[in-house]
């Protein structure tokens, strides 16, 4: 579904619209009672109040960004793949990056209210559909749509705030202030939605709309994230079922000609130039762009064609002064004959951009990459008029992260066969010609060690897709991409902000200080007190 204007879909929605649970609000018509709301009428309102709910997903601090909002792609950012290097202080997000951040950073109101935003469409089409005069069927199917999409971000809120107050009625001006809700509540409610929203929606539908794989794809990514296996294994294994397969040719994945691919379940759909519904997160100036740098430690997670880390440690000349190395000098050579995902993942020496750079010919675009490395996934350097505007879909979910995840949930459960885990990872190694775990790490690994090679696999495979930092935190393994990431910066001399971990607070983001003034029953999670 392509979604509408924003406006539109305000207008259609809730009498009363929150940004959150206690934030300012916008009254039309006096009105604060869903049940009395004269803009749900007729089945044109709903779609137009669905539309609405899909479009809230375009918010550039969820699946879009410009060059200042956190978006998918910048929040790897906080993460080992990436950085703010050359940009820090500018980009939001660089301060949490940096281990500084407090509740009062712009980044944690901004992703809430963009967050509770799209909970409060999804809210208000859910108590205002029962009231519709419209096909049965075409009514459980959007109400299933409203409830999956809902989910999403609560699943996205509970890994980053944890406990946060759990909306699920449009709200009046009576009950605006509300308490907390306990994360393993809130999933276990959402699992419960989930699983009915599968069995009324169908396999398949427009692109961009949720449908029955959508749904169970993301109950598995709901019970994986919480640990629980059994549910994962059983949403996933239902997936596996409905006849997804990956695309053929993985450089062309992230690109307009690759959204029609059979392994994209869920899209946020973006249509450009000039229609008001492009997309902004991979814009750029005809150069790689430096606000957004990937990492030599990401880099080197791309192993050479035979499966194996490079072994080749020069990354660039060293500077004259002999501390470091100079990033404008980078040596090329490391970075061939690797698995071919580096070179539709990340911009790396030896490249071209738009006819510009090749070995022995760096480019660095308008200012090099303290790294020595750019993002490349979505990034389309032969569209240079329409890049703040264009048409390339956000993948939400994709088929290889349902057998990684598959293959993690059976690891970490216990009781796998060998081979039933190992053909998980290997279709995904395949794809693009990468040699089997048996043919590389043999047939006999621990759980501890089949478990890394899973962890490593996703890492290569969905970097900048909005998932790496949620692995990080649900893996406790922040301190360990904090520890790359300075070792990378201090070893190099590279032109990094110094990156600290704060224990285990920096594994739930503090509520909003805005939040906290305007609404008395909310409390401090205890780590940030």
């Amino acid at each position: 579904m392509k979604s509408i204007n924003k406006f539109i879909g305000l207008m259609l929605l809730s009498g009363v619209m929150f940004s959150s649970c206690s934030d300012s609000f916008l009254q039309r018509d006096s009105l604060t009672d869903s049940s009395t709301n004269t803009f749900w009428q007729t089945e044109e309102d709903v779609i137009m109040g669905l539309a609405a709910c899909y479009d809230g997903l375009q918010n550039n601090e969820l699946y879009n960004s410009d060059q200042y909002s956190l978006g998918p792609l910048y929040m790897d950012c906080i993460t080992d793949n990436g950085g703010h290097f050359n940009w820090s202080g500018w980009m939001e997000g660089y301060d949490m990056a940096m281990g500084v951040h407090t509740p009062s950073s712009g980044i944690l109101s901004s992703y809430w209210k963009a967050s509770y935003e799209v909970i409060n469409r999804c809210n208000a089409l859910v108590a205002n559909i029962e009231n519709i005069e419209m096909d049965a069927d075409a009514k459980a199917v959007y109400r299933a749509e409203a409830i999956t999409l809902r989910a999403l971000i609560y699943c996205n809120l509970t890994m980053t705030y944890q406990d946060v107050p759990y909306i699920t009625a449009p709200q009046s001006i009576t009950d605006a202030e509300c308490e907390k809700t306990g994360r393993a509540t809130i999933v276990a409610d959402l699992m419960k939605d989930l699983k009915e929203a599968a069995t009324v929606l169908p396999s398949s539908a427009a692109r961009g709309r949720i449908t029955k794989g959508a749904a169970l794809s993301l109950l598995g990514r709901v019970a994986l994230y919480n640990e629980k296996w059994d549910d994962a294994i059983s949403a996933y294994k239902e997936v596996m079922g409905l006849g997804y397969t990956l695309y053929d040719d993985y450089s062309k994945l992230f690109t307009e000609e690759g959204e029609t691919a059979s392994e994209i379940i869920l899209a946020v759909r973006y249509e450009g130039p000039g229609k008001s519904e492009g997309a902004s997160y991979n814009a750029h100036w005809n150069t790689p762009l430096e606000a957004l740098n990937g990492t030599v430690d990401l880099a080197d997670a791309f192993y050479t064609i035979d499966g194996k880390p490079t072994t080749d440690t020069k990354i660039a000349e060293p500077n004259e002064s002999g501390n470091g190395v100079d990033v404008s000098k980078p040596n090329a050579a490391r970075y061939e004959n690797r698995d071919p995902r580096l070179y539709a993942t990340l911009f790396v020496p030896g490249m071209t951009w738009n006819g510009k750079g090749g070995e022995g010919n760096w480019y660095g675009g308008a200012s090099a990459s303290n790294s020595t490395v750019y993002v490349y996934k979505y990034f389309n350097p032969f569209d240079t008029a329409n890049s703040w505007d264009n048409g390339q879909d956000f993948y939400l979910i994709r088929y290889p992260e349902v057998l990684l995840s598959l293959a993690e949930a059976m690891v970490q459960k216990g009781g796998y066969t060998y081979s039933d885990v190992t053909s998980l990872v290997n279709e995904v190694r395949q794809r693009v010609g990468m040699p089997t775990v048996e043919s590389v790490e043999g047939t006999s690994l621990s759980q501890a060690d089949l478990l890394e090679v899973i962890k490593h696999e996703r890492r290569v495979e969905l970097a900048f897709e909005g998932l790496r930092l949620f692995d990080l935190y649900r893996w406790k393994e922040l301190d360990k991409a904090v520890r790359n990431i300075e070792n990378e910066r201090i070893t190099n001399g590279f032109n990094y902000e110094m990156r600290i971990f704060n224990g285990d607070k920096d594994y739930v983001w503090p509520i909003p200080t805005s939040e906290l003034d305007t609404n008395g029953k909310l409390v401090q999670n205890d780590l940030w007190k």
